[in-house]
This record gives C-alpha cells, sequence and structure tokens, in this order.
C-alpha cells in the first residue's frame, strides 16, 4: 500500500508541474523583465515552478564483504519554490531516476544485477546572490531518499538525507527563465544511540549521542524551464 500511495504522489506532482507550467508559458512568456525586485512587492511573493531533467550520479555502498553499485542514469522531477524575502527562497524538490545496480559479494564471488528506483523528496533553502537577468545562487535542504527496489522480494530502503548545490538562473523575461544546477546528495545511516544519566560531586548530569554515517556519495547535474508568478 505504501509503494502505491507513493507512486501515485509522483505521478500526480509532475502532471501538475507540467500543467502549469505550460499554462503559464503561454500566458505570461511576452512579458518583459523587471530588473528592479521591489516592484514584486505589490503582487506578493512569487513562486516559481521549475520541471527539471538531468543525470544522476549514484555512487556506490560499501558493505562488510560486498559493495553494493548503482549505476548513474537519467533523471527528472520539480522544483517548487516560494519567496521568503527578496533573494531567499523556500523549496521542495523531487527527483526520480531509474537505474540498476550490481551486487558484488567478495567472499563468494558471486554478483546479482537489481533494478531500483530512487527518489529524493527535499526541503530546503535557496539563496539568491544577486537579482538581475543571470542569477548565480546556492542552496541547502534536507529529506529522504527512497531506495524502491523493483525487483520481486527485496526489501525497499529510506534514508534521512541532506543535500548541498548550486547553480544559475537566467530570466529571458519577468516569468520565464531557466535553471542550471548541480547537487551533493548524501543519504545518511543510523548505527546506533544511547542515553546516559550520572550524579556526581558537581551535580546530576546526562546526555544523549547518536552514531552516523554517510550510506553513499551522490549527485546529479540538471536544468529546465523556470515558470514564475
Amino acid at each position: 500500500m505504501i509503494t502505491y500511495t507513493m507512486r501515485q504522489f509522483k505521478h500526480l506532482m509532475i502532471g501538475w508541474l507540467l500543467a502549469l507550467s505550460l499554462t503559464a508559458w503561454a500566458q505570461g512568456s511576452t512579458a518583459q523583465f523587471d530588473a528592479h525586485p521591489q516592484n514584486k512587492a505589490k503582487s506578493g511573493r512569487s513562486i516559481e515552478l521549475t520541471p527539471v531533467y538531468g543525470y544522476a550520479l549514484n555512487g556506490h555502498v560499501n558493505l562488510y564483504r560486498a559493495k553494493f553499485k548503482m549505476e548513474n542514469a537519467a533523471q527528472f522531477g520539480g522544483i517548487v519554490s516560494v519567496e521568503l524575502m527578496p533573494g531567499t527562497m523556500a523549496e521542495f524538490t523531487y527527483t526520480h531516476s531509474a537505474t540498476d545496480a550490481l551486487y558484488e559479494d567478495f567472499v563468494n564471488a558471486e554478483n546479482r544485477i537489481y533494478d531500483l528506483n530512487i527518489d529524493y523528496f527535499q526541503l530546503g533553502v535557496l539563496k539568491e546572490l544577486r537579482k538581475a537577468k543571470l542569477v548565480p545562487f546556492g542552496m541547502a535542504a534536507m529529506g529522504v531518499a527512497w531506495y524502491n527496489m523493483q525487483t520481486a522480494d527485496v526489501s525497499d530502503h529510506v534514508s534521512f538525507a541532506v543535500s548541498f548545490g548550486g547553480g544559475i538562473k537566467y530570466f529571458f523575461s519577468d516569468r520565464v527563465g531557466i535553471r542550471l544546477q548541480g547537487r551533493l546528495l548524501l543519504p545518511m545511516y543510523f548505527s546506533g544511540g544511547g542515553l546516559f544519566l550520572g550524579i556526581g560531586s558537581g551535580g546530576p548530569s546526562s546526555g544523549v549521542s547518536v552514531s552516523t554515517g554517510v550510506l553513499a556519495v551522490q549527485g546529479d547535474f540538471s536544468g529546465g524551464l523556470i515558470v514564475r508568478f
């Protein structure tokens, strides 16, 4: 039931982004670019919709006696950006990559190939470095990475993930532009945790510890059409 719901959400969101983008393109592609962002204050905060397509560097996972190598593959998705203040935007990003993975067992000299989809759901902040037709930016986000196994009888895996990146936007008009970016993606694992309580000469003390690590180092390069409202 969970897999079915996530796939429905993915397809609905992509269709919604594409439909709104095409509508806004038809209505506003001839608008002139406004180089003065203070003029936007009268109409409220801007919203940007960006369907994206690119290439994912999917990396590998080192296991105790094996390696799980995920092949690089094409990627698509979408970004919804909402202006928080001039030059700063909150963003929701979804990306999907369908790929193969090679499992290499070093002890038994056994290799297996698995089909999987890699889906990232991220919430973050984008900071624009200037307001002009050409806009460089940096960004950071966190969310989850869903390793959706397509091979039968193999369980999915969901990891907490953080991302960092940057890129440029170029606006042809006040409503339409393009976005090019690169991201470093770091899915994490939690290997354990602990809680301690103690009483000594200095009084009571307590603490919490959590052990974490990077499951795989991944990344992507993508671009897409920006439609701004």
